[in-house]
């Protein structure tokens, strides 16, 4: 709701598809200067006091944007201080996930994982719009406050589940004395991604999955607004819920079939997801339909269908394929590529919307999409834990 929210009080202050990307730069740089350094964190540290402590200093982050409504470069900075707390929450959220399940239900504890996220998109992106414009703003970012406080306790009257040592400290002092050693790890971590394909291969498609989203985030607002004639306040309940109506359902066939080559669903999504892309993109060829309006909705779900396929199994093989102990790693360096990926190519993408027009860049998107998922099906992409799992189910 909280994102959603911003990039439509964003675009209302601006109207400008550049100021959306700003958003997402926002968000991305983050990524970049800790990600890597969040996963050693997540390591040394028990994963509930990073849950908890990331999450009341977000609560308090979403509180300080009542004051900076009107104030576009202060949102902006907040959205840089959230989403910098949020890499240090990221990694020991999806590292807590093979603490509490067995191997074997790896898929369908992700499934999970995606239903609930998905749900709570589902529910946030539709009623964002429609409760800004009913109570405005600034009572909206109170809520979000309030539930960011509501999970934070939560998160403190869990039990822990993971056995590292109970006296490590969350303390800038303790990190400053072993500022070496975490360096090291980083770099370890790295090298560890680099070198092992099983890691980098799924990795790699998560972080364009994220960025082809990235993308269409910016993209919304304004083509939903100046071709779909929808307002952007009812963008989400038209346009983004059926796309997590997909998403829920790809998570609930992919709980169901354990057994599905991930590697080639990925690539099904990629192509999938850039013809619906292009079909979007061609909406004034059917415009004059009576139900035009319902293909839009439609592709959405195919869009979002696909692109819980991308994400769900990608996520997965990362937890299969990574060691235990590098697992923090793994995901704080994915956490970096993604949001990476949704940022860099977001600006570009902005910029060209508002020089040129949304559906052209629209069509660019989609086509190198397209490009990137039929590209997979040249590669090598089973990887060695891939296939021990298939067979083991």
């Amino acid at each position: 709701m909280l994102i959603f929210a911003l990039i439509l009080h964003i675009y209302d202050l601006t109207k400008s598809a550049t100021t959306i990307s700003l958003v997402i730069i926002a968000t991305s740089i983050p990524s970049v200067i800790f990600g890597p350094l969040s996963g050693v964190l997540s390591d040394r540290v028990r994963y509930k006091r990073v849950l908890l402590y990331t999450n009341v200093l977000r609560t308090l982050a979403a509180f300080l944007l009542i004051p900076a409504t009107h104030n576009t470069l202060a949102i902006l900075e907040i959205i840089f201080v959230m989403s910098a707390i949020t890499q240090f929450f990221s990694p020991a959220e999806l590292s807590s996930i093979p603490l509490v399940v067995d191997r074997t239900e790896l898929v369908k504890a992700n499934s999970i994982y995606m239903t609930t996220m998905y749900g709570s998109l589902i529910f946030g992106y539709g009623i964002a719009g429609p409760l800004q414009g009913a109570i405005g703003s600034i009572w909206l970012f109170v809520i979000v406050g309030a539930m960011f406080l509501i999970s934070s306790i939560s998160i403190f009257l869990m039990s822990e589940y993971d056995d590292k040592a109970p006296h490590t400290l969350l303390t800038v002092s303790n990190l400053a004395k072993t500022i070496s050693a975490v360096w090291q790890e980083t770099k370890n971590g790295v090298k560890y991604v680099s070198r092992a394909r099983e890691i980098s291969s799924p990795m790699a498609r998560l972080a364009i999955g994220w960025a082809m989203l990235g993308a269409f985030i910016v993209l919304l607002p304004p083509f939903a607004e100046q071709y779909l004639l929808i307002s952007t306040k009812m963008a989400g309940v038209i346009l983004i819920v059926p796309a997590g109506f997909g998403l829920l359902t790809a998570a609930y066939l992919l709980n169901k079939n354990n057994s599905w080559n991930k590697s080639r669903i990925i690539n099904w999504g990629f192509v999938v997801c850039g013809l619906g892309l292009l079909v979007m993109a061609s909406y004034n060829l059917y415009a004059f339909l009576t139900f035009s309006l319902l293909i839009p909705i439609l592709l959405m779900v195919i869009l979002g269908f696909c692109a819980g396929l991308i994400y769900i199994a990608s996520q997965t093989l990362l937890q299969l394929n990574s060691a235990g102990k590098m697992r923090g790693r793994v995901f704080g360096i994915a956490a970096m590529l993604i949001n990476l990926a949704m940022g860099v190519p977001a600006l570009f993408v902005g910029g060209i919307a508002d020089l040129t027009s949304p559906v052209f860049t629209l069509v660019i998107v989609a086509l190198l999409v397209i490009i990137y998922g039929t590209s997979l099906f040249f590669e090598d992409t089973e990887t060695r834990m891939d296939n021990e799992y298939s067979n083991n189910q």
